[in-house]
């Protein structure tokens, strides 16, 4: 199982809104298939693995439902990350191929949350197939966290990236922020954005930085030639970015940036952007300070199918998320150097906390050493159960 969750992570980016995947196909004691879902659309991780053992017995791959694949692994185990479907999507339901394959057990780790698509272990079991479940589940559920708060809150899970200094800056009070951090901090900086499916900023921080917000990894980091560059998200509630700037003027690998707004951004201005082929929500005004209301915003970007969303800024865009206790997730860059000043920005602003029985607390705390800079994430307090996870012996 620990094999099948490694495979799984093979997918990071690439099968949303589907879950990662991985499996494998034991026959007396040795891994004889492996696989996992690569792409959205594409076969799932059962089928693959199964195609993959087939070879090795030198059956061709496309049998894995024809006739020279019926009880072809008779006798054999299946190892998979989540429990097999039993619904017909783009592709034939998993159970069928494993029916049809004489597999004798199958061991999952997380039942399927999606009521679409479970149900597959209860027709195994009805079809003569020994099944376990459970067996690594706090990883397998910990691993699809994405995937797993979407199907319960239908919004989208979100992470808080910070890039800052020992003392807590994004910048000197001049504004010169790059780079603060290392390049490996932002090497996985990338990886995280390869794992979501949209990434939100502010109108400041688009027109002081005109980012691409591209994902960027070498590619030997990538178990797929599809790299996943997340959708742009512009908190702009007033119209203040300027067209030209990249994420509006068509100069980036994605396929459309959206705009959230208010009322306050004028028609004239949104029908341009319309025009340039942008989609613009309106949406209310944030209760709590400035800007546009984020669960309002989490709500519309559930509605349009993203399970997840990473945050990266500026300081008033992550502020205004804490405020609202709509983060789940917290990844700080922190570079060893003090930058000092009274009007160097932070992290974090908007509202901020009256008391420290206030303050955003995590929980799983994991540290990671980057070239000098230290990466601290967790989860927020709560989010873990959302997730379901264990909080005595935490993923």
């Amino acid at each position: 199982m620990q094999r099948a969750l490694e495979l799984a992570s093979f997918g990071v980016g690439c099968t949303s809104p589907n879950p990662l995947v991985g499996c494998v196909v034991v026959v007396d004691g040795m891994i004889v298939g492996e696989g996992w879902h690569a792409i959205y659309g594409q076969a799932h991780a059962e089928v693959n693995a199964i195609c993959d053992a087939l070879k090795v017995r030198g059956i061709a791959s496309d049998a894995a439902i024809g006739e020279q694949g019926k009880n072809a692994l008779q006798g054999a185990t299946l190892y998979v990350t989540l429990e097999p479907c039993n619904h017909h999507g783009f592709t034939p339901p998993c159970t069928q191929a494993i029916l049809h394959a004489g597999i004798a057990t199958v061991v999952y780790a997380l039942p399927d949350p999606n009521p679409k698509a479970a149900g597959g272990a209860k027709h195994l079991e009805a079809h003569g197939v020994k099944v376990v479940h459970g067996v690594l589940e706090q990883q397998a559920r910990f691993q699809n966290r994405f995937f797993v708060s979407y199907v319960a809150r239908k919004r989208p899970y979100v992470i808080a990236k910070s890039a800052t200094s020992l003392d807590g800056r994004i910048a000197t009070q001049s504004g010169d922020s790059q780079w603060i951090t290392s390049e490996a901090s932002r090497l996985r900086g990338h990886q995280l954005r390869q794992s979501v499916d949209a990434i939100i900023v502010g109108a400041d921080t688009v027109i002081a930085d005109d980012p691409s917000l591209s994902t960027r990894l070498p590619s030997n980091m990538c178990h797929s030639d599809n790299i996943r560059h997340p959708r742009p998200v512009i908190l702009d509630s007033k119209g203040r970015v300027p067209t030209n700037k990249q994420l509006l003027s068509g100069c980036t690998p994605h396929t459309r940036t959206l705009i959230a707004t208010t009322e306050a951004m004028s028609a004239e201005h949104r029908h341009t952007l319309e025009l340039a082929g942008l989609e613009v929500i309106s949406l209310p005004e944030n209760p709590l300070g400035k800007g546009v209301d984020p669960s309002a915003l989490l709500g519309a970007l559930g509605q349009r199918g993203i399970q997840s969303v990473l945050l990266e800024g500026g300081a008033g865009v992550q502020g205004s998320f804490r405020d609202a206790a709509l983060i789940d997730e917290v990844w700080a860059f922190i570079a060893p150097m003090l930058i000092g000043g009274a009007d160097a920005p932070s992290a974090y602003a908007a509202a901020g906390c009256n008391s420290l029985g206030e303050a955003t607390r995590l929980f799983d705390v994991k540290l990671e050493t980057l070239g000098d800079d230290v990466l601290v994430r967790g989860l927020v307090e709560g989010t873990q159960f959302t997730l379901g996870l264990d909080t005595s012996n935490p993923a």
